[in-house]
Formats: structure tokens, C-alpha cells, sequence
């Protein structure tokens, strides 16, 4: 099977949706989704490795590189996205597929299995949180609240401008596990691209959007935050089989996010990556790979 990637665009509840896609489109479907500052580019190895027995979808989320979206924050809702995933679901002719999500692309993929469980042979969530758990550990967790105080700079109103001068080097500093340093899988080549999909005009406008949509965040003066909001927790019970994968030192989403989420997802499978951060698809490429591949292998064949 090729391992050439190929650019699709498609309009998806009145936006233009980019994504891409490797491998036969008659096997089974992967589809990826990608999490803030990134875009559809964070699956490219993976995308290459799985379209080899699969069909291996990526899409760049609304208003994200080079899928638009709306100018309005409502737009960018959780339930929002969901629409568009199956929408997407729709327009590839698929009923069922492996949603597998990244930061933001797992809390989405999270909230595409709640609304649609029956469109899932299987979920996998990789550093990326429940909203049940989240909302908890923002109430009242000290260190997570101080972990996630930079979703109050991104719903500010100087974020914007902040987060694109110096061409992006705040964006570029989220990579870095430490200020001096840039990681090795962040090359010359990948940072190139990245400043590309930044620089397109209003991409990094919606992706503050998707903090500013959302009532999860840690409080900041007047605003209550995440302590105002209430959950009927039964609503948030995610019904597919799950995987979570989770770089133990993430300095954006700590540990505790863990914590009593058989909960909320019944069929639950957690594998901790000890040495690995937030970026962990980067840094560990072929260990996620190979989880995630045993995990697809297992679902297919129990479907």
C-alpha cells in the first residue's frame, strides 16, 4: 500500500475543511484530530505507518491552517466540532470509524463518543482530558489550577497579538520542555511548516477560540470558572471502548486528570508513558504507534 499522503477539501456545515488522508479508502478508517498550537501535520508519521492497512484520515479542525470557520467564539463549541467529525463521518461514507485525539482533539473526540457512541468501533484519547474529570481537578486542584492558568492568557484580549509576536515564539516555547531548549522532533523543517499554518490569516484567532468557547478554565478575579460549572455526570458516560495514553510529565495536564476516570468511561484501558510530556506523539512516536495499533487490532476484530 502507498504511503503518499493525498489533500482533500470539503465543505462541512457551510466551512471549507482540509484534511489529509494515506492508505486505501475500502479498509477500515482511522481518524485523527489534532490538538492546540498544531493542525492536521501532527499525525503526518502516523498517517504514513497506518495508511499502510488502513485508511488514515487527519483534518485540520475549523478555522485551523487551511479549514475555515466562523469569526463568532460560539462557533467554536465542543458541540460545534462534533458536527463536523460527523459530518466528515458522512462525507468519507463511513458509519463507524477509530476516532483517535490529541490534546483538544481528544477532549473533541471524547465529546464525539458521548453524542455518538454508535459511530465508534473505539476511542483513543492521548494526553487529552474528560470533561467530567477536568472540571473537577480545575475546582479543586491546586496544582492543576496553576498548571492551566495559561487558559486565562489565551482568553484575554492582548493573547492574540502576545502569542503572534516574534513570530509565534510563544507557541514555540509550548513545545520546549525547558526556555533555552527546542526538542529534537521539532526540526528545522517541522518549525518551517508550523510558521506557515500559524502565520494564515485568523488560524491562530480560532484557535484561541476554542479556550475562549469553553467554561473550563481555572478562575481568575470575577469569573468563577470552572467552579460554576455543573455536569450531570451520567450525561458524560463515554459507551466505546477506550484508550488513554498519557506522557506522565506534562506540565499542562498533570496526573490527576486520571483519577476516577473509570467513572466515566466503563471500558477504559490507561497506558502511562513515564518519561514522555504533553507532546508525547512526538517524542515517542513509534511506542504511541504501537499502542494504538494493538488497540485498533483489538477493536476490528471484536466489531
Amino acid at each position: 500500500m502507498s504511503s503518499n499522503i493525498e489533500h482533500h477539501y470539503v465543505t462541512l456545515n457551510g466551512y471549507t475543511a482540509h484534511y489529509a488522508s494515506c492508505g486505501d479508502p475500502g479498509q477500515p478508517l482511522l481518524l485523527f484530530v489534532h490538538g492546540f498550537p498544531e493542525n492536521w501535520l501532527a499525525w503526518h508519521g502516523m498517517l504514513q505507518s497506518f495508511g499502510e492497512h488502513y485508511h488514515a484520515v487527519a483534518l485540520d479542525t475549523r478555522g485551523i491552517n487551511e479549514s475555515s470557520g466562523p469569526d463568532e467564539v460560539r462557533g467554536y463549541r465542543a458541540g460545534q466540532i462534533v458536527s463536523d467529525l460527523a459530518a466528515l463521518l458522512d462525507h468519507l461514507e463511513r458509519e463507524k470509524c477509530i476516532l483517535i485525539g490529541h490534546d483538544w482533539g481528544g477532549a473533541i473526540a471524547c465529546a464525539f463518543a458521548v453524542a455518538h457512541p454508535q459511530r465508534l468501533h473505539g476511542l483513543v484519547m492521548i494526553n487529552a482530558v474528560h470533561p467530567g474529570a477536568y472540571r473537577r481537578e480545575l475546582a479543586e486542584n491546586a496544582a492543576q489550577q496553576a498548571a492551566s492558568v495559561y487558559m486565562n492568557f489565551f482568553i484575554s484580549e492582548e493573547a492574540e497579538a502576545q502569542v503572534c509576536a516574534n513570530d509565534h515564539a510563544y507557541l514555540r516555547a509550548m513545545f520546549a520542555e525547558r526556555a533555552d531548549a527546542v526538542p529534537s522532533w521539532f526540526d528545522a523543517a517541522l518549525q518551517q511548516e508550523y510558521q506557515r499554518a500559524w502565520s494564515r490569516p485568523g488560524s491562530i484567532r480560532a484557535g484561541l477560540a476554542y479556550y475562549r468557547a469553553s467554561p473550563l478554565h481555572p478562575a481568575s478575579g470575577d469569573d468563577p470558572g470552572a467552579q460554576a460549572v455543573v455536569f450531570d455526570d451520567a450525561a458524560l458516560t463515554v459507551r466505546v471502548p477506550t484508550l488513554v495514553i498519557w506522557g506522565e510529565q506534562d506540565r499542562f495536564l498533570l496526573t490527576g486528570c486520571l483519577n476516577g476516570l473509570h467513572r466515566y468511561i466503563p471500558d477504559l484501558h490507561i497506558e502511562r508513558i513515564a518519561d514522555a510530556s504533553h507532546w508525547v506523539i512526538h517524542e515517542q512516536e513509534a511506542r504511541v504507534t504501537q499502542l494504538v495499533a494493538h488497540f485498533v487490532k483489538q477493536r476490528l476484530a471484536s466489531s
